[in-house]
């Protein structure tokens, strides 16, 4: 065996990947092998847009030749690339196999000219050439409104026995000036077709803009809403019917209103003349606001007036719906008797359960006078609140609401100040969190506190101990219920603005007395 066939068997066997190439390594004396030697592709993990571009020039089939069939063993012969010497700086990747011939490869070789730019003659009858001059005349007239030259008229065109010259003079002539006129033409149509098209899409903007801005103006009135009960709920948290029989009980006193614009400067009721909307839309866009948290701007927009009329409109009716509701104040506390018929099967074990109670708090923007920001600051929110008492009846609607304090206050502090110990009569239980240590102020009322029992420094609780816990925290549970529907207005979710500081007090009272216009939380 000689030298080379052991070299190549050391080394394995190569052969051609390109097209329907014959080269094997195996069969180096054959003439076609003269001087042959083998590439390797380019590796496709790391070189894959030029092994992409070898596989290409092979002009395989793409099922049966790619990327993921590359291997080690994967060759192509010096053959098919120029000169059949390999890759070479100038030429480093092989001939695309489409152009591997002797003359092909020539122009692989060298770069491609740019073509050349022919002018077409075009060959007419003279009678022709008459005919567009005299269009051309025409055309010329009407889009400009000068007179255009005749090749006719006043271009004197010699004649002459050769008409193939003639004709391509003349013609060269007619189509450069047909073809400046035809230009101007199209692109005076081009023009004229893109403002139209403008202008059409324009005014149907318009059109659409007006649709929807009447939409707007439409979608946000009682008119519009007050059949459809999910968007009367929606932006009044009332159904129509609600909505007319507490706007009935707030009496004749709507149509003779002094407006107050939370300066307390009152504005007469001689306004009647120039009011702009009607007291049902004036009761419609206060319960809108409370409920939705809408900005003064965007009101006015949807309602048609200024942002100071809304602003006005809205702190009048807050104080109205205020005053009518605080006169029923002791009427919303049933005594324990009347709650005893109709008692809830989880307040069942409760024996003489008078209420519920619990405080909670609203964010307020921070004031600017340092005392009032330290009296403000609730270290159990982190944040400047207003906080207040809230006290449910076993059925879940609310019997007591108090004003509002500075955060800083404590639960004790509210009951001790807010006069809510003035409705609790001897015998009654009341039910609480941990954190309301007033056993002895309802000791002073011959009442008795129902609080979860204190761990203290033991491990774990009883049994017994366990199980009232739970009893209380299920119990205790529908008052917090309660407080989340005061804060879905989001007109008090959010951090309440200082500029409404002198009617928050009463935003809150309102929008309690309307969750109990609501569906009982227990049943």
């Amino acid at each position: 065996m000689d030298s080379s066939s052991e070299k190549s068997k050391s080394e394995g066997n190569k052969h051609c990947f390109y097209g329907t190439c014959n080269s094997d390594s195996r069969y180096r004396h054959r003439e076609n092998m003269e001087d042959v030697f083998f590439i390797p592709f380019p590796k496709p993990l790391t070189r894959r847009q030029t092994c992409e571009k070898w596989i290409k020039a092979c002009g395989r089939p793409d099922d049966d030749f790619n990327c993921s069939k590359i291997k080690r063993s994967t060759y192509i012969c010096s053959k098919h690339f120029v000169d059949g010497k390999g890759p070479t700086e100038k030429n480093p990747d092989p001939i695309p196999v489409l152009l591997h011939t002797d003359e092909q490869m020539r122009r692989f070789e060298r770069k491609r000219k740019p073509p050349t730019p022919r002018r077409k003659v075009v060959k007419i009858s003279r009678r022709d050439v008459q005919s567009a001059a005299e269009c051309l005349l025409d055309l010329g007239k009407e889009m400009s409104g000068s007179h255009t030259p005749s090749s006719c008229e006043e271009q004197d065109v010699e004649t002459m026995d050769n008409d193939k010259c003639t004709q391509t003079d003349v013609a060269s002539k007619v189509d450069k000036e047909i073809q400046t006129v035809y230009e101007k033409e199209v692109l005076n149509a081009k023009i004229e077709n893109m403002l139209l098209k403008n202008q059409i899409k324009t005014k149907g903007e318009q059109e659409n803009l007006m649709n929807l801005e009447a939409q707007v103006d439409t979608s946000l009135c009682l008119k519009a809403v007050k059949n459809d009960g999910a968007k009367m709920k929606l932006f009044t948290v009332l159904t129509y019917e609600q909505f007319l029989i507490l706007f009935k009980f707030l009496g004749d006193s709507v149509y003779n209103l002094t407006y107050w614009d939370g300066k307390g400067v009152a504005k007469e009721s001689s306004r009647k003349g120039i009011r702009k909307l009607q007291p049902e839309d004036e009761f419609f866009l206060t319960l809108v606001r409370l409920r939705r948290g809408y900005s003064l701007d965007t009101l006015a927009h949807f309602f048609g007036i200024a942002a100071s009329t809304v602003s006005t409109i809205f702190s009048t009716w807050i104080q109205l719906l205020y005053c009518h509701f605080n006169d029923l104040r002791e009427d919303m506390f049933p005594e324990r008797q009347h709650l005893k018929h109709n008692l809830p099967r989880v307040f069942r074990t409760f024996k003489n359960i008078r209420c519920t109670i619990d405080c909670t708090e609203f964010f307020v923007q921070m004031p600017r006078d340092f005392k009032r920001q330290s009296n403000l600051y609730s270290s159990y929110k982190n944040h400047h609140t207003y906080k207040c008492l809230v006290a449910i009846a076993p059925n879940g609607s609310i019997v007591y609401i108090s004003d509002l304090y500075e955060g800083s206050i404590s639960d004790r502090e509210i009951v001790e100040k807010c006069g809510f110990l003035q409705y609790i009569s001897p015998g009654d239980m009341v039910l609480a969190d941990r954190g309301f240590t007033i056993e002895d102020l309802l000791l002073s009322k011959q009442a008795s506190l129902n609080i979860p029992p204190f761990l203290g420094q033991r491990s774990k609780f009883t049994a017994e101990e366990e199980l009232k816990t739970r009893r209380i925290a299920k119990a205790r549970i529908h008052v917090e219920r309660v407080i989340e529907r005061i804060k879905k207005f989001k007109l008090l979710s959010g951090n309440i603005p200082l500029s409404l500081s002198p009617i928050t007090n009463q935003m809150v009272f309102v929008a309690s007395c309307l969750v109990n216009f609501q569906e009982p939380l227990v049943k």
